[in-house]
Formats: C-alpha cells, structure tokens, sequence
C-alpha cells in the first residue's frame, strides 16, 4: 500500500511547478507597475536630503515620514501599539513610559513659571490653536465677518474710524444739501407768490 503524500508535500510541488511560477511572476510584475505609478512621499532624507522615493499614503507621506501620524481633529490622539504579541506588549509599555515622562517634565516645566510667565502660557495656547496657519486665518476671517453681521443685523451702525478726506467730504455733503433744501424752500414760496390771472 503506497503511502498518501501530505498536504505541505503537495504544496511544495505545486510551488515548485511552472504553473505556479508563471502566477508569481504575472503577480510581482503587476505589483512592481503598481509600485512605479503610485505618488511619491517626496520628503527630505535624513542621509542624503534628497526626495524619499517611497510610496505615499493618503495624507500624502510614508509611513516613515508621518503617513502615520493622524491628522485633523485627531493629531493629538496617542497612537497605541496592538499588544496581541509580545513585541507589541513591549511597545506599548514603551509608550506609556513615554508619556508618562512627557507628563512629569511638563509638569515641571509649569511649576517653575511665574505667575505672569504662566499666564502668558495660557493666552498662547488660547490663540494659538494646533493645526496649519492657513485654516487657523480663515477660523479668524469667518469670526470676524459672523461678528460685522450680527452687528449689522442689530440694526447698529459700526463705528469705525474716518479718514480726514472722508470727513471733509460728508461736510461738503451735508452743504449741498442745506442748499439744495434752501433753494427748494425758496422755490416754493415764490410759487406760491405769483399766483398769476386765475387768482
């Protein structure tokens, strides 16, 4: 009786069969034509400070060159290791260590300030909110014109300063119009005067 061949036996003959060669190499050449047409990290190099060349993610880095790193709303978020293994269990312990050193040296750091140097601190971080400039000016700009129309809804004139030449003018304005009231007035009256043969 001729013994049953195991399944790694057959795997092993399969892999090494011209057919299954013929699948790996179509499969490593599409995934090399892949690999040319993706974008680029683009990033400096720490060895050479030319472009990275590897392929970026969505935020438009490799994964060594913050693709990683959250973004938006979740930039500040700790990103913890998976611990189902051990090397992940070290790294995460790692990180808490981590953050927990970043924790006592800030503390520190604030215990030190005066308290002006502590309120100067706070007022920093009131108005300098994390993110990119760009989105930080236009927050500023949306502020700015929610405020000029609510207050133009209020019904309240804003009081802006004016400039000499814009004062000289609404006082020439208001001239012509004393004038023109004055040569209406007079207009009338003498209507009124000369009321001709039918009176």
């Amino acid at each position: 009786m001729r013994a049953t061949r195991s399944r790694t036996a057959r795997l092993d003959r399969w892999r090494k069969g011209a057919d299954f060669r013929q699948i790996a190499s179509a499969s490593a050449h599409a995934n090399l034509a892949t690999f040319a047409k993706a974008p680029r990290c683009g990033a400096a190099r720490k060895r050479d400070g030319e472009p990275c060349c590897n392929p970026a993610m969505k935020n438009g880095r490799c994964g060594l060159h913050g693709g990683k790193t959250p973004s938006g709303k979740q930039w500040h978020v700790v990103q913890y290791p998976d611990c189902s293994t051990p090397q992940g269990e070290a790294k995460f312990n790692r990180k808490l260590r981590m953050q927990k050193r970043y924790a006592e040296k800030r503390a520190a750091h604030l215990a030190v300030m005066t308290p002006e140097q502590r309120a100067r601190h706070e007022a920093w971080h009131r108005t300098h909110k994390p993110g990119a400039g760009a989105a930080r000016s236009t927050e500023r700009a949306r502020a700015r014109h929610n405020a000029e129309i609510r207050l133009l809804l209020s019904g309240e004139a804003p009081c802006r300063p004016q400039s000499p030449e814009m004062i000289q003018l609404l006082a020439e304005r208001a001239a012509v119009t004393a004038e023109l009231e004055r040569l209406k007035a007079a207009t009338i009256e003498a209507d009124s005067d000369n009321k001709g043969i039918f009176a």
